[in-house]
């Protein structure tokens, strides 16, 4: 089981310490697995398994996709995870039309339930 790298309500200091565990973990399973994609859609595990995956490129030139789909409870902004994503997916959904209005490399897809 991945940890979350912060938990609702958990303080910003100690979100430091539990961050750089859940991407130390990351890494090991993301090395360790070798994924050809990343599907990941916004809680607290799917930024040090995205940034795992970039890691993985650069050490062991292994092409792995990240797509991120934002949460539908999104509708006018992006989530704290969906902002740390957008840099680096390869794909990045969401499911309201406003959302891909702001963001260009964002796409549309409707609900995804």
């Amino acid at each position: 089981r991945t940890p979350r790298a912060r938990e609702v309500g958990q303080s910003w200091g100690s979100t430091v310490l539990t961050t750089l565990v859940a991407l130390l973990h990351a890494v090991l399973v993301v090395f360790w697995e070798a994924p050809d994609t990343v599907l990941c859609n916004g809680p607290g595990t799917c930024v040090p398994v995205a940034y795992a995956a970039v890691a993985m490129r650069v050490v062991y030139f292994k092409r792995c996709r990240i797509v991120f789909c934002e949460s539908i409870a999104r509708v006018s902004h992006m989530s704290l995870s969906g902002k740390l994503l957008y840099p680096i997916a390869d794909r990045f959904l969401v499911q309201w039309e406003q959302l891909s209005k702001k963001y260009k490399r964002a796409k549309y897809v409707g609900f995804v339930i």
